[in-house]
């Protein structure tokens, strides 16, 4: 049976570091109550998932995202709380997303060391290659997913509360938020998705909704099987992956090109198929771009994406007229600098952060060599709330 401590552990690992946003904030009053309402549901199977809030983001490129309510949000983390530990067993030390200790620059490093160790210290010839899944998480069928997570669980878990596990998996998975749910972008945004990039359109039983922490949880799984392909069926040693995004480094090209095929077939047991658009194989001198990177001979760089939206946040610091605006610019472009410090980007940081405007310096300074950009010390929220209690308008 789910137990309410166990509830409250996954309730605290949710809000973590969403604790202000206006979900947590209503859920929170008398959130005791609520749990235990909801581990009854859970021990009497009459859970089911609520209205999921619906929106399409259109930056890089329209997609479709579901977020669901802040009590599934907890499901998942009551799951992801016992799974979690149980897939990193198992899981190719070459994945890289949604794993802790890993992310966007583990992999990166990975790939940069990889070019190095296959092309002995840049002696010898070695070629990426890079290829991408079509329409991935639209892709999956929810029966086959959830019966290879059942599976898993039989084999592996040993908890008390398998069977709640199982139950509240299967229904996670099974969930069609599509026909449940609040649209909060204009219903013409979606005539810019193809049909097999919606839920709304896609088809019965496919498709799994991009923005849950289950979704990249449980796909990660299902890929660990194209992960362990490449390693020992196929026999290459420098490959990685980060969702569906994934290269392989070899010094036989021919056996690189070679293997897409296999690959195919493999995927296409998982009804998953390569996109025939995203294919890249050059010699590893023309560089790669991957999660954001691009990796050449002996330096990275960031991709041009990332540097325009860096010059849109510097754009919108130098709009701002307020404190909070100045805040979320400032937030956004400190962001994209800890991107650009770990890249070989100082040219490229100390050019954009010198399109701040004169103006905006009344409000913000520059700390470091091109590092950290910093609100002042006035202007801060807790100096802001300090004046305003001395001044008795708090």
């Amino acid at each position: 049976m789910v137990t309410t401590d166990g509830l409250l552990e996954a309730y605290f690992d949710c809000r973590k570091r969403k604790r202000r946003t206006a979900s947590a904030i209503m859920y929170e009053i008398d959130y005791g109550s609520k749990l235990i309402a909801l581990r009854d549901r859970i021990n009497h199977r009459t859970y089911t998932p609520g209205k999921s809030i619906c929106f399409v983001v259109t930056r890089p490129r329209y997609r479709e995202v579901f977020a669901a309510a802040f009590e599934d949000r907890i499901v998942h983390h009551w799951i992801a709380l016992r799974l979690e530990p149980l897939f990193e067993q198992i899981f190719s030390p070459r994945t890289f997303n949604c794993r802790k200790g890993k992310g966007q620059l583990y992999g990166v490093e990975m790939l940069r060391n990889d070019v190095i160790q296959c092309s002995h210290n840049y002696t010898r010839d070695c070629y990426i290659m890079k290829l991408d899944l079509q329409g991935f998480f639209m892709s999956i069928r929810k029966s086959m997913l959830a019966d290879m997570v059942d599976a898993f669980i039989v084999e592996h878990y040993k908890g008390d509360d398998i069977d709640d596990l199982r139950y509240l998996c299967k229904t996670v998975v099974l969930h069609c938020p599509e026909y449940h749910c609040e649209r909060h972008s204009p219903l013409h945004y979606w005539n810019h998705l193809p049909a097999n990039k919606s839920l709304f359109t896609n088809g019965e039983g496919l498709g799994v909704a991009i923005g849950n922490l289950f979704a990249q949880l449980f796909a990660n799984f299902l890929l660990n099987v194209l992960d362990w392909y490449l390693l020992n069926e196929l026999g290459f040693i420098h490959v990685g992956r980060y969702v569906d995004d994934f290269y392989i480094i070899d010094p036989d090209k021919a056996k690189l090109l070679a293997a897409v095929p296999k690959i195919r077939e493999l995927l296409g047991k998982y009804g998953l198929t390569l996109s025939p658009t995203k294919f890249y194989i050059q010699h590893y001198t023309k560089g790669v771009a991957f999660t954001g990177s691009v990796v050449k001979k002996d330096r990275v760089y960031i991709c041009n994406r990332t540097l325009k939206n860096f010059v849109m946040a510097v754009r919108r610091l130098n709009k701002a007229e307020t404190v909070p605006e100045v805040e979320h610019a400032v937030s956004s472009i400190n962001s994209y600098l800890g991107c650009l410090r770990h890249a070989n980007e100082y040219n490229k940081r100390r050019k954009i952060l010198s399109m701040i405007e004169p103006h905006a310096f009344k409000w913000v300074y520059i700390k470091g060599h091109f590092e950290v950009v910093a609100v002042k010390k006035k202007y801060r929220q807790r100096a802001r709330t300090l004046q305003r209690i001395r001044d008795g308008t708090y």
